[in-house]
């Protein structure tokens, strides 16, 4: 199990891309490309982030406030942003209409703004400030110079440290992801037919597994650099499966479906954690919290198969049409990374700083501190930063609409 998120990150961060409508210059054929559908069409992934992100802040929150039943879901959250995260870039490279080194360069160019800015403010802050990495376990620890430069560079999973930020974590998988989903995109668009991603999906499987078996015992598997990968794919898997599957399912099961999982995932955990034993672990009988009754390589099964689950899942739903609702997931969704980024600092201030009243004090107050943070990062850090990455890549994206 991955330390320091009991209940953790998309994430992760993905761009909320603008889906709209592009033509095709790779030189694929349009029957053998997903179509590109408008933001509007497409609000099922917005409540799909915004149930990660919420994942992660609530499972923290929890931890703070030391309420138990909960498990790592934040962890669970930081999966769902994996297969989101592939799934929007495949949209977002099909509407850029490149391929080649100009998909490449417009691709890494745009990621390199929408990522870094702000994981490098979190490191700044975060040990500028003292802010422990994970602040219901423990106080601030100096990650050493080599740490602080992994942690600004995002290659924490490489070099073998902790992050400054917990969360933090999970970046360093995505930065790396980019380097082929704009392989995979093009070979997809190459050889469209479903046994392709298939193939690549089952052979990232086999490949991630093989580095585990090589790898067991050396150290913590949180190192591990290709153990995410099909996560990833499940989402590039989504994104091909889009051109086939004409939804069937009603729009109001698909909130339903994503609940279902995660109370499916948090089965699984206390399944693994307690044996036979669950049922009375479910009730609160049982506290061994830190061993585990299932061999550890099953974590990453049922990483695997969740995501997997989740990918296969997304086209078969029909768009939710509830205006209110889609309003607030598009909203929460536009913050996410900031919310993502800034909460472990916000909870640290408003229960450990602070000493504000109670615990249900301190809660309410980082809830709403922590939105105010994250929509000022947004606009004043993430929105110009994610322009300026446009900015410098317009002259591509220009020429390619013009052809």
């Amino acid at each position: 199990m991955i330390p320091a998120v009991v209940a953790s990150t998309e994430a992760p961060a993905l761009e909320i891309t603008d889906r709209s409508r592009a033509k095709n210059s790779t030189g694929a054929g349009s029957s053998a490309t997903p179509s590109v559908e408008k933001s509007s069409d497409l609000p099922n992934l917005d409540l799909l982030r915004s149930t990660a992100v919420l994942l992660v802040l609530f499972g923290h929150l929890a931890a703070f406030m030391k309420i138990r039943g909960l498990g790592d879901v934040g962890y669970f959250g930081v999966l769902l942003f994996f297969v989101h995260t592939a799934l929007v870039l495949m949209l977002s490279m099909e509407r850029l209409g490149l391929s080649g080194s100009k998909l490449y360069f417009v691709f890494v160019v745009r990621r390199f703004f929408r990522i870094y800015p702000l994981s490098v403010l979190a490191v700044l802050v975060g040990v500028g400030f003292s802010i422990p990495s994970a602040p219901w376990l423990g106080g601030f620890v100096w990650p050493g110079w080599q740490g602080l430069v992994s942690n600004i560079l995002l290659i924490q999973n490489i070099t073998h440290n902790g992050s400054v930020i917990s969360v933090l974590w999970s970046l360093p998988f995505e930065v790396q992801m980019y380097a082929f989903l704009p392989l995979f995109f093009l070979v997809i668009l190459r050889f469209p037919s479903l046994w392709t991603i298939s193939l690549i999906w089952v052979s990232s499987v086999v490949i991630a597994g093989s580095e585990y078996l090589v790898r067991i015992g050396l150290g913590d598997s949180q190192f591990l650099v290709l153990r995410y990968f099909p996560c990833f794919l499940a989402g590039v898997f989504a994104w091909r499966l889009m051109a086939h599957q004409h939804r069937r399912l009603p729009n109001m099961l698909w909130g339903l479906f994503l609940l279902a999982l995660v109370v499916l995932y948090r089965l699984e955990d206390v399944f693994r954690v307690y044996g036979p034993n669950w049922l009375e672990a479910l009730h609160g009988k049982l506290r061994n919290d830190h061993q585990t009754w299932m061999p550890p390589s099953l974590d990453l099964v049922r990483d695997w198969a969740l995501c997997a689950i989740t990918g296969f899942a997304i086209p078969f739903f029909a768009q939710i049409t509830n205006r209110l609702l889609n309003s607030i997931t598009r909203r929460i969704a536009m913050y996410s990374y900031g919310i993502y980024i800034c909460h472990i600092p916000v909870l640290w201030l408003c229960f450990d700083k602070l000493h504000l009243a109670n615990s249900a004090t301190s809660a309410i107050v980082a809830v709403f501190t922590t939105a105010l943070v994250s929509i000022a990062l947004y606009h004043f850090l993430e929105h110009p930063a994610i322009q300026f990455g446009k900015h410098l890549t317009t002259q591509p994206v220009t020429t390619a609409a013009n052809a």
